[in-house]
């Protein structure tokens, strides 16, 4: 891990940044941000373009795209957590992803457009698998776990 001097008496350099941006990450957790986005925007559909093109049918072709992303994505997780077992094991903690009812209404919007997607397809007679639709409804319920349980929480403050 890259050490500087931060601003403030920030042990790096990184941490003098907002922690909702791109500078405000752990370096490997940015990178597997910025692979996350590059894949999703432009590598999936272009991985899968190729395979469609080379005339491997639908349940394969997600299959091996998925595999292409889990292959790309282990390391990158993997690295991710180990830098952030490290960064508390130094007693710095990352702010964690704040769940509002605003966020909760998104994901659940996002949740639900992607089931009427997968079901427009189904009765369309294509060969899907929901698994978008199963994973967004997957972190849905995470968060409105950890919504629940901060609500529980007695708060502190004046």
């Amino acid at each position: 891990m890259v050490t500087g001097q931060g601003a403030n008496g920030n042990k790096y350099e990184w941490q003098s940044w907002p922690p909702d941006s791109l500078e405000g990450m752990p370096p490997k957790r940015r990178r597997l941000v910025a692979w996350g986005l590059l894949w999703f925007l432009l590598v999936g559909w272009l991985v899968g373009v190729i395979l469609e093109v080379a005339g491997v049918s639908q349940p394969w072709r997600s299959l091996l795209t998925l595999t292409g992303a889990a292959a790309l994505f282990a390391p990158l997780i993997r690295g991710a957590v180990l830098e952030t077992r490290q960064l508390r094991a130094e007693g710095i903690t990352l702010p964690s992803y704040p769940v509002t009812r605003k966020t909760l209404i998104s994901n659940a919007v996002i949740t639900g457009i992607l089931w009427v997607l997968f079901a427009v397809l189904v009765i369309s007679g294509q060969p899907v698998f929901p698994l978008l639709a199963v994973a967004s409804t997957i972190w849905l319920l995470y968060l409105l776990r950890r919504w629940k349980t901060e609500q529980q929480e007695p708060r502190t403050g004046s």
